[in-house]
């Protein structure tokens, strides 16, 4: 007659502290897991800031990356006193109030990538006249960005909430 036993025997007391062992080990694997994913999403982060300079006869307009990781400007959208600038020449000649520029320079960062740190004139302009600038006032700035993870963000005249992807 044969007799089985079990293996290991149920009712050994360290069987039951060798399993708790191993469930805290692999709670424990898993909390550092989650500490490394956020660690390598906040070393890749970006924050995008837009910036605008103005003296009496320059305005600028620039885009600086102040996070820690690159970020992808997927669009850029202006307003100007409540509609939609589709023309950015048109823009600043209606910003500023004047047609004649001694210098005016217009580049489109859209689909570009700023590394950390990175600061980029998205136009600018001279004039003979005194510029009045009430930029702040007329006109409404989105930029919607993303990390390299994919993480997108949307930057609404200073607020920024982040966003399932970039329209």
């Amino acid at each position: 007659m044969k007799k089985y036993v079990s293996f290991p025997p149920s009712n050994n007391p360290m069987n039951f502290a060798a399993i708790f062992v191993s469930l805290c080990a692999l709670a424990v694997s898993i909390y550092q897991s989650y500490i490394f994913r956020n660690q390598q999403y906040a070393i890749v982060w970006p924050y995008i800031e837009p910036r605008v300079e103005y003296t009496n006869q320059s305005f600028a307009f620039s885009i600086q990356n102040k996070g820690t990781g690159p970020a992808i400007i997927k669009n850029i959208s202006l307003e100007l006193d409540g509609k939609p600038a589709s023309n950015y020449s048109q823009f600043i000649k209606d910003l500023l109030k004047s047609p004649n520029f001694t210098s005016m320079s217009i580049s489109d960062p859209a689909n570009s990538v700023l590394s950390a740190g990175e600061k980029v004139e998205f136009m600018s302009a001279q004039v003979n006249d005194t510029i009045l600038s009430d930029f702040p006032v007329r006109t409404v700035v989105r930029i919607c960005y993303c990390s390299i993870f994919g993480d997108c963000w949307q930057y609404t005249d200073g607020e920024v909430e982040k966003v399932n992807s970039c329209k």
